[in-house]
């Protein structure tokens, strides 16, 4: 084999690998995705008892006024993920090392349910992260 032969052959494996490794990889799917789910979910619930609410999904998080003599029950997900690794690095003017600690992302998306006084859900919110 020439020179010019080795280096397409090297080139043509690390495009093979690099693709063998790209689909490998699972993604997540778009936001769009999940924006649409939750909103299935979510409507589903219009017009359903807060009884229903409660015996399917459990104690909501909190409950406040909906300011119309209703409720708004509100429930919280609360997810911490690892976001960025400690690492170390030179202090300024290179005097010396210092560690940083790794850190942590906390994502909180609350979903609430209002209901009115005869105890019916009639709208929703969702604030926060989506897909959380």
């Amino acid at each position: 084999m020439n020179k010019a032969n080795i280096h397409c052959l090297c080139a043509f494996l690390g495009m093979l690998a690099s693709l063998t490794l790209v689909s490998c990889v699972t993604t997540t799917p778009p936001k769009s995705d999940f924006a649409e789910e939750e909103q299935v979910t979510m409507n589903s619930w219009l017009g359903h008892s807060k009884q229903e609410l409660i015996l399917s999904w459990g104690p909501p998080t909190r409950v406040t006024s909906d300011y119309q003599d209703g409720e708004v029950l509100i429930y919280d997900r609360t997810v911490t993920l690892p976001a960025m690794p400690g690492h170390i690095q030179r202090t300024p003017f290179g005097s010396g090392l210092q560690y940083t600690n790794p850190m942590n992302l906390t994502i909180t998306r609350s979903r609430m349910f209002y209901v009115n006084p005869q105890g019916k859900i009639y709208h929703w919110r969702a604030e926060g992260r989506q897909g959380y």
